[in-house]
């Protein structure tokens, strides 16, 4: 964090005589916290920026490993001591994220305020310390401000506003977000900038990214059920793509973020055999093979799994596809 916005933050520190008064503060544990814990059995949690602890103790109660770093010592005194009066163990850290090394991975990664209060010259360090910390299973809940009206104005102090497609951008691709929510208050003070809408967010690892190679072969899984011999029909394709190929705008609805996840945004019709190719390689997979594949597992000609206006996700093994989530 840069010295401006250390001085701002030990001003406030200084100032403020009880852990209620600083302006940030908050009684209950911030959104979709209470869904995580009812979802999946504790483990270990990064409360990035922890403040005065109130998520950090939510978690400890609930049987959370707690980590809360922050760079602040009165943040940590004042989590500590909350501790203490509640009975409950928390691992207090002080120390910058952007130049702290994780000691291992975290099932939950929680950013309450702290990527909006930092200087955008440090969000590469910020984002590479989270990509390390978070578990490849984990849950990563971020509140970040975003303007109130398009074009909004940043305060002379406090959060900076960013909307939400840019923050998706930001931890694409490696990230996509699972759910999200938000609340305007139309009325602050003039000095943070006027009114925001503050967001919460609910991140996981995109499969699509992490596991391509699983990805694939959950696609061959699929034509197998449906009794369509993929190689065979690659083979008689020869050099040449399988016949029909599959319309451009088909594979774009396929690659996007309600179906596969390959790309976090809905990609242009001309963009997506271009998005398709730069996938596979990265995936160490054979281009011509891949775009065959998908357009055997998509196409009315071939197998007609993942149609584009009725697809028959329940004849679908593909588990990275949105549309499965809540099958």
């Amino acid at each position: 964090m840069s010295s401006p916005e250390k001085k701002t933050f030990f001003a406030t520190y200084d100032w403020a005589k009880t852990w209620q008064e600083l302006p940030w503060a908050h009684q209950e544990p911030t959104l979709f916290l209470a869904e995580v814990c009812r979802r999946r059995p504790p483990g270990r949690v990064l409360d990035m920026g922890c403040g005065a602890g109130t998520d950090s103790l939510f978690l400890a109660t609930m049987g959370w490993q707690v980590t809360a770093l922050d760079f602040m010592p009165r943040a940590l005194e004042y989590a500590q001591a909350r501790a203490a009066q509640q009975g409950v163990t928390i691992h207090t850290v002080e120390a910058d994220i952007t130049d702290w090394q994780p000691p291992g991975r975290f099932d939950l990664v929680l950013d309450h305020g702290l990527l909006h209060n930092m200087d955008p010259v440090r969000h590469a360090a910020y984002r590479a310390c989270l990509m390390q910390a978070l578990a490849d299973d984990g849950d990563f809940i971020l509140l970040h401000w975003h303007p109130l009206v398009p074009g909004q104005a940043n305060g002379r102090m406090g959060p900076r506003r960013v909307d939400r497609e840019t923050l998706k951008a930001y931890f694409a691709p490696e990230l996509q977000e699972r759910y999200f929510a938000c609340e305007e208050f139309e009325d602050l003070p003039d000095v943070v900038g006027g009114g925001m809408t503050q967001a919460c967010y609910w991140f996981r690892r995109n499969p699509a990214q992490l596991r391509p190679r699983e990805l694939l072969e959950q696609v061959r899984s699929t034509l197998q059920r449906h009794d369509y011999d993929f190689p065979a029909a690659l083979a008689r394709a020869g050099e040449q793509p399988l016949d029909p190929p599959l319309a451009a705008e088909h594979l774009a609805r396929l690659l996007g973020p309600g179906r596969l996840g390959i790309s976090h945004r809905p990609p242009t019709a001309e963009a997506a055999a271009g998005l398709l190719e730069a996938w596979s390689r990265q995936a160490g997979a054979d281009v011509r093979e891949t775009t065959a594949l998908l357009t055997a597992f998509a196409s009315a000609s071939h197998a007609g799994v993942c149609l584009a206006g009725a697809p028959r996700c329940e004849q679908c093994s593909v588990t990275a596809c949105k549309r499965q989530r809540y099958r």
